[in-house]
């Protein structure tokens, strides 16, 4: 079925006897663009695209592209068999439950060690960011719970990361936000930030040395659900003894994936933690 497959095109022609429908190029050329155009969308929609670091605008075009010089080929029916896939995929992970068991891996949540020493500090992992310096979905979930926990255990110290966005000089950052969110609901808490990071590696780093200078022992890490496992090894990797704990989500729920738009959601963090916790094990960034 394959081979015969790779002697059809778009509209299904034989390479010998031509049993298809006649058509222009420049129409085929056209629906092999809508197919290259659906391939994106549809792997976009799952998560697979998050995995690169090329723009959204650069994977569109580069489909519609490739679809485009597909379709009149002896290829060019992969293309609907791409597209079948891919659909597919996405019915299952929206409308089964597969995507439950995938998440737990990936979650931890310590609970507090009776003999272990009390936390000095709690740390707050970045996230996103909008194009004025204001914290968005899971950053300012991760304040949030981040400021809750300091304030039930008693923890006044609260170390934070500072996003940037823009090409601007000096570039949007995220410190002005944050410092007047926990002014307004933790104004007693002492905060301290580390700068210049990218990663959750350069987080680890900086907190890291955050926590020698001000002689921490041990810190809570607050970061999303789907994170956890990777950041707090990330963290036990530099050397900081760590109490991991999720923040509290407002895109979908871990705990109630009842909903199609949820598992989609949880898919892509899956994909995207895969994909990290590999290249974190490889280059010696996590236990």
């Amino acid at each position: 079925m394959i081979a015969g497959m790779r002697t059809r095109d778009l509209l299904l022609r034989g390479r010998g006897a031509d049993i298809g429908a006649r058509a222009p190029q420049f129409i085929i050329r056209a629906c092999g663009a809508a197919l290259g155009l659906s391939t994106v969308a549809l792997a976009h929609a799952l998560g697979i695209w998050y995995l690169l670091p090329v723009p959204e605008w650069a994977l569109y075009l580069v489909g519609v592209a490739v679809g485009a010089v597909l379709a009149p080929s002896a290829i060019g029916s992969l293309l609907w068999v791409i597209n079948g896939a891919l659909a597919f995929m996405l019915m299952l992970v929206m409308y089964t439950p597969m995507v439950r068991p995938m998440i737990a891996p990936f979650i931890r949540a310590d609970g507090a060690r009776t003999n272990a020493a009390p936390p000095d500090a709690v740390v707050v992992l970045s996230g996103t960011i909008t194009d004025d310096g204001r914290m968005t979905g899971p950053a300012l979930d991760r304040l949030l719970t981040a400021m809750a926990v300091a304030k039930a255990r008693r923890v006044s110290e609260l170390a934070l990361s500072v996003v940037e966005v823009g090409d601007e000089h000096p570039p949007v950052r995220s410190e002005a936000d944050q410092r007047a969110l926990v002014a307004l609901a933790a104004p007693e808490l002492s905060l301290h930030f580390v700068r210049d990071v990218h990663s959750t590696r350069d987080e680890a780093l900086g907190f890291s040395a955050l926590a020698r200078t001000h002689q921490w022992r041990r810190v809570i890490v607050v970061t999303s659900p789907m994170h956890t496992r990777r950041a707090c090894a990330a963290m036990e990797a530099v050397g900081l003894a760590v109490e991991c704990r999720p923040s509290d989500g407002r895109d979908y729920s871990v705990r109630d994936l009842s909903h199609s738009e949820a598992r989609r959601l949880a898919f892509q963090d899956v994909l995207y933690e895969v994909a990290a916790t590999a290249l974190y094990r490889a280059r010696g960034w996590m236990r």
